[in-house]
């Protein structure tokens, strides 16, 4: 079991498809937006296309109007694994709390303080490249979703799931409704979604780095390949160290 963890628009989705087909593994999303149906081109979700062969679960799990908490995420992660007992699995995404709800003890009614133990034998593979170059990836892919068509769907999400809390709160959604709504322009709306996309970036990148159980590569942006290859050569145990 592996998982690849890091801020949004670092590379996650592109390393765990070359890992999976090495390894002939099964992906387990861990994003909280990709979890729904039909949010599509705003979560960065992953095509058919790219998928393949590839058995991705928890990926378009429920519908924009259902209900989804981290304490069900928990359970059906579990169930996947233990329906799969002999097939390597690579779990992927930049929701924090899913990872450590779903590869722990996690307690949702603690009674004392005390640290999630892992209960998976697994790697946790963390990406990660220099701020300034993150926050250029995630303009840039915000530019590619607005001309992938990112306004035509939340509209057609929005007028048919206009309670979905999901479309409410999620970056890339809540931004569009707000110009759909008459509440600020394109421009801005655009300008927000990016701003918004850095700041969870960020906020991945404090989650991330304070769990010690990570190793970390720095992504070459340049030369994908050989970010794939300094991954393989860790999970294969040619070497322990961090990649830069």
């Amino acid at each position: 079991m592996l998982a690849v963890v890091g801020p949004t628009g670092v590379g996650k989705t592109k390393l765990s498809l070359a890992l999976a087909k090495r390894y002939k593994a099964l992906i387990i999303n861990c994003d909280a937006v990709q979890i729904y149906r039909e949010l599509n081109i705003g979560s960065a979700k992953v095509t058919p296309a790219e998928m393949g062969d590839i058995p991705h679960y928890l990926i378009d799990w429920k519908n924009p109007d259902e209900e989804y908490t981290v304490k069900d995420y928990q359970t059906d992660f579990r169930k996947i694994v233990d329906d799969h007992p002999n097939q390597n699995i690579i779990i992927v995404g930049g929701t924090g709390l899913y990872l450590t709800a779903a590869i722990s003890d996690y307690d949702f009614n603690p009674t004392k303080k005390q640290a999630p133990r892992v209960i998976y034998d697994l790697k946790i593979i963390g990406l990660t490249a220099d701020r300034a170059l993150i926050y250029r990836q995630i303009d840039q892919r915000v530019d590619e979703m607005i001309a992938a068509g990112l306004v035509a769907e939340v509209a057609t999400l929005y007028q048919k799931y206009p309670e979905s809390k999901v479309l409410k709160r999620a970056i890339g959604y809540k931004e569009i409704i707000a110009y759909l709504e008459h509440k600020t322009t394109l421009a801005e709306a655009i300008a927000q979604i990016k701003q918004n996309s850095r700041h969870y970036a960020k906020r991945q990148f404090t989650w991330f780095k304070h769990k010690n159980n990570v190793k970390w590569f720095t992504v070459d942006y340049e030369n994908f390949e050989q970010t794939i290859n300094n991954v393989i050569k860790y999970v294969e145990g040619e070497t322990d160290e961090e990649v830069e």
